[in-house]
């Protein structure tokens, strides 16, 4: 399991520790590099080539904001993986500070680039990902109101929500619109992949298997590189120093990016969590996700509208294009009572 491997987002962050952490567990894996900076992707593939000789690296240049761009990098990525993909993990993103930014088609930024992309992306190279492989999308704590983040929670009623804020009729206070966007954006990623779970099963499939992924905080992580300067200093130097007061005072999902990157390099590598598919993962354990996001009827609105918005059109994605009503889970996962035994072993 894990011969040839896809991350998107590597060269910093939880990228680029997931990246070091499946190169730890498949030291002879084919690992394709998506990102935006090809020049940043060309050193990085040079470092861990010196660290793991054995390994295979290809760079593929993708622009998460950009359909064309996608489209030419899963073209790539299917030229580096002639005989298939055994984890395709959908790690990139970004938050904002400055509200309401958008793309030349009026959606929301946040949303575009750590939804919309990976929508598109995971359609594209699902049916290139073997039976016995996994799609990972990282997803994030905030998207569930019941988890106290700092971050605003997602006010995500209808899927035009999401790409369209303005359509909620709420006019946040500054700079929280920003913050929201991308709590929204990580609950998108939860319903998109419970409804591509679904979809590969109503296609007669066994897998590919698909996971969303909560890394939990990540103090020193590149997601604060748009806050202020003393904000920024206060998340890459100070707080990654004190981790374990911040869990006295957060609680116990508080990681430095090393940890997370080999939780989400687990999920995509090891033996422990064959079969696991259709459920949400917060570092080592399957837990309940939010309430919303168990929703079919959104799960199945925000698919259609993010199909719209891609362009994805039939003869590109195996699994897009099932009629899928809302109605009962073919397979739900574990209970909710048994969430607490599905952990990955050390």
């Amino acid at each position: 399991m894990g011969r040839t491997l896809v991350l998107t987002g590597p060269t910093r962050g939880l990228g680029l520790a997931t990246a070091r952490a499946l190169l730890r567990r498949v030291p002879d894996a084919t690992l394709i590099l998506a990102g935006r900076d090809a020049a940043a992707l060309a050193r990085l593939a040079r470092r861990l080539g010196r660290a793991r000789p054995r390994a295979r690296l290809v760079c593929v240049e993708v622009d998460l904001q950009s359909a064309p761009s996608i489209r030419a990098a899963a073209d790539a990525v299917r030229a580096a993986a002639p005989d298939g993909i055994d984890a395709l993990v959908l790690s990139a993103g970004l938050q904002f500070t400055t509200d309401g930014l958008t793309t030349a088609d009026g959606v929301d930024l946040t949303f575009a680039n750590n939804h919309l992309g990976h929508f598109l992306l995971a359609n594209l190279l699902a049916g290139d990902v073997t039976p016995e492989g996994r799609i990972l999308f990282v997803s994030s704590g905030t998207h569930d109101p019941a988890q106290k983040t700092g971050i605003p929670a997602p006010l995500m009623r209808e899927a035009q929500h999401a790409a369209f804020p303005a359509t909620l009729g709420r006019r946040d206070k500054p700079g929280v619109a920003a913050r929201r966007a991308y709590s929204t954006s990580k609950l998108c990623n939860v319903l998109c992949a419970y409804e591509l779970d679904r979809r590969i099963q109503l296609c007669g499939r066994s897998g590919p298997h698909v996971l969303a992924f909560d890394p939990g905080l990540m103090p020193g992580t590149g997601l604060a590189r748009t806050y202020p300067p003393l904000l920024r200093a206060l998340w890459s130097w100070v707080l990654p120093n004190i981790i374990p007061v911040l869990r006295m005072a957060m609680g116990p999902n508080v990681h430095s990016a090393a940890v997370s990157g080999d939780n989400l390099a687990r999920l995509a590598v090891d033996p422990a969590v064959h079969g696991w598919t259709g459920v949400y993962v917060s570092g080592r354990a399957a837990i309940r996700s939010s309430a919303v996001s168990y929703d079919r009827g959104l799960q199945a609105e925000l698919w259609a509208l993010s199909a719209e918005l891609t362009g994805l059109v039939p003869a590109e994605a195996e699994f897009a294009w099932k009629a899928v009503t809302p109605g009962p889970p073919v397979r739900s996962g574990p209970e909710p009572q048994a969430f607490t035994t599905l952990r990955l072993q050390a």
